[in-house]
């Protein structure tokens, strides 16, 4: 009984911690909004956000082992094999930095690209732009190896440690970019602040992995077989990174090529404010992943179950919780904190969006739950849907009704992807049978 009450703090823990992890940069990030306009302008400001766009959707791309290595860690984990935990994460060193360098290379390339593209700025603008492009091409190297030490530490259900340094350093980035922004008022200053700040942040990851799991060595390598296994699950998580990136930033690329760069900054206010709504109850519920794949082969469907319906229960309120407000009082929200102005020209933007994001909060359940069933490539096709979905009624719906159409755009993506539940009720609702049944084993990954 002790073990099962430890069992369970731990995990409400982790997930307070998860949250508070998440929610540290949209709070940041909505503080510092106004600061950060009134010192670089809305043109600069939007040029920052497309620049954070391209590289997050970088990053995205880089890390796409994350998911992987949570499983595969937690797994060695629960059969207390801490030689291939490590062997896990070094491979999984090799292979991030490997991706984040080439990446960042063809980001790099793209960059006069993306630059030429970009409508209504001026040749300073331009230059910003592309300045600050080049720099985020290190930046996502960075932020590609920091990503391993992170999901390490969350198969080992360690999330206080690697939160509390998620935390301070993102703090620390928002304030010394406000700072950067007063004294220079520049974008590039900005970009090279963050980059330094994550450096740091990066060294702190590793010692905290390398204090807590104490591996002999704490260095890339290639390990062919556990590579093997990686890339079983991994191809699967890669598009699951790239349906993630273009939901979270895709977007926001759209509006900014099509309207500019004053519309582009309405809009990603609104994402911004409204985005903790699905951030918040992934971010609580991400725990549920490696705390069901160490215990994946003694919990039986019964118990299973009983889990699910639990977290289900706090899935839908939460996300009734933090809807609410943001839905019914945006245009005082916007007024407060941006100005009248600007609640004019966005708060029904912003219900949209936040009616956008709780309608993608309710699939986070269904979501975990596959991952650690292993049955990601049903995740893969449903997700691909739904983005390629929305992003296409964002490119039909902008034009022609503006950041309104932008939003009413994201609305289709939620319902799409409730279709993951039924996945969860074949397995689930099946004969009383061992939870590791339903398992797949790494080498039949590929048949989903």
């Amino acid at each position: 009984m002790n073990l099962v009450v430890k069992g369970h703090a731990s995990t409400v823990s982790n997930g307070v911690y998860s949250i508070a992890d998440y929610i540290s940069l949209p709070i940041a990030m909505l503080c510092a909004a106004p600061l950060l306009i009134r010192h670089l302008g809305m043109d600069q400001y939007a040029v920052w956000i497309l620049a954070s766009a391209a590289v997050s959707g970088g990053m995205l791309m880089s890390s796409w082992f994350g998911d992987a290595a949570v499983k595969h860690i937690s797994a060695c984990r629960g059969r207390e094999d801490h030689a291939g935990a490590e062997r896990v994460l070094r491979t999984m060193l090799g292979i991030n930095l490997g991706l984040g360098l080439t990446v960042a290379s063809l980001l790099y390339a793209a960059t006069p690209l993306l630059v030429a593209h970009l409508p209504n700025v001026n040749t300073v603008l331009r230059a910003n732009y592309q300045k600050s492009l080049a720099i985020g091409c290190a930046l996502l190297v960075v932020k590609a190896v920091e990503s391993v030490f992170i999901s390490t530490q969350k198969a080992f259900e360690r999330y206080g440690v690697a939160s509390q340094l998620n935390i301070l350093i993102r703090a620390t980035t928002i304030v010394v970019a406000v700072v950067v922004a007063e004294r220079s008022g520049s974008v590039v200053m900005i970009m090279w602040a963050t980059l330094f700040v994550s450096l740091l942040g990066l060294a702190l990851q590793g010692y905290g992995v390398w204090r807590d799991m104490r591996p002999k060595r704490l260095l890339p390598q290639w390990h062919h077989e556990t590579a093997h296994e990686l890339f079983g699950f991994g191809c699967y998580s890669w598009l699951q990174a790239l349906v993630g990136m273009l939901t979270q930033h895709a977007d926001r690329l759209i509006v900014g090529y099509m309207l500019g760069t004053q519309a582009l900054t309405y809009y990603s206010i609104c994402v911004q404010a409204a985005q903790p709504i699905h951030g918040v109850v992934s971010s609580g519920l991400h725990t549920l992943f490696p705390h069901l794949g160490a215990r994946i082969h003694t919990v039986r469907a019964t118990e299973m179950r009983r889990k699910i319906v639990s977290a289900l229960a706090v899935n839908v309120a939460l996300v009734v919780t933090l809807t609410a407000p943001m839905m019914i009082w945006s245009r005082y929200l916007l007024r407060e904190w941006m100005g009248a102005e600007f609640s004019e020209h966005a708060s029904a933007t912003l219900t949209i969006i936040a009616l956008g994001f709780a309608l993608m909060g309710l699939n986070v359940t269904g979501y975990y739950i596959l991952m650690a069933l292993g049955r990601i490539r049903p995740l893969v096709i449903v997700n691909s849907t739904g983005a390629a979905a929305m992003l296409i009624l964002i490119a039909l719906l902008t034009p022609k009704y503006g950041i309104v159409g932008a939003a009413i755009g994201r609305l289709v993506y939620g319902p799409i992807t409730w279709i993951t539940y039924r996945s969860i009720g074949a397995a689930v609702h099946s004969a009383e049978r061992p939870v590791q049944e339903f398992t797949i084993m790494p080498e039949a990954y590929e048949n989903g």
